[in-house]
């Protein structure tokens, strides 16, 4: 998966910079199942907004691992407070289990790959999502 959305941008570059930014957010609502990551509010197309779990105002970046499904509620509520002033116990919805899993998505490490090719006409493209792994001997 890609870490932000230029390198999003700069690999698929059969996609216009409109359609790849909106691929980029859609793989983030697929992650969370298109659920809200604070109350697990279902989403839609027309519902699901993105939130700067570290908000931008605060130093956070648009990359993979700071940017989470968010209902326009929540969201909202959430404002530029950072996640664990909004998300705490005293959250209506909070449980343990959201807590981790936001801790986790926080802590995940992503990768850039970049598809090149000797032949000048050829067109680089993704079929599914890669997972890269190392075995320690």
């Amino acid at each position: 998966m890609f870490h932000t959305e230029n390198e999003f941008l700069q690999n698929l570059i059969v996609l216009s910079p409109k359609l790849a930014r909106k691929k980029f957010r859609e793989s983030i609502f697929e992650a969370w199942g298109w659920k809200c990551m604070y109350c697990d509010k279902q989403l839609c197309k027309d519902t699901a907004t993105i939130d700067h779990i570290k908000p931008k105002f605060k130093g956070g970046k648009s990359t993979r691992n700071n940017m989470g499904a968010c209902c326009t509620q929540c969201n909202s509520n959430k404002g530029s407070r950072l996640v664990e002033d909004y998300y705490n116990e005293t959250h209506p919805h909070y449980s343990e289990a959201k807590a981790s899993k936001i801790k986790e998505w926080i802590e995940q490490n992503t990768l850039s790959l970049t598809l090149n090719s000797s032949n000048a006409e050829a067109t680089p493209y993704l079929c599914h999502d890669v997972s890269i792994g190392w075995i320690a001997k």
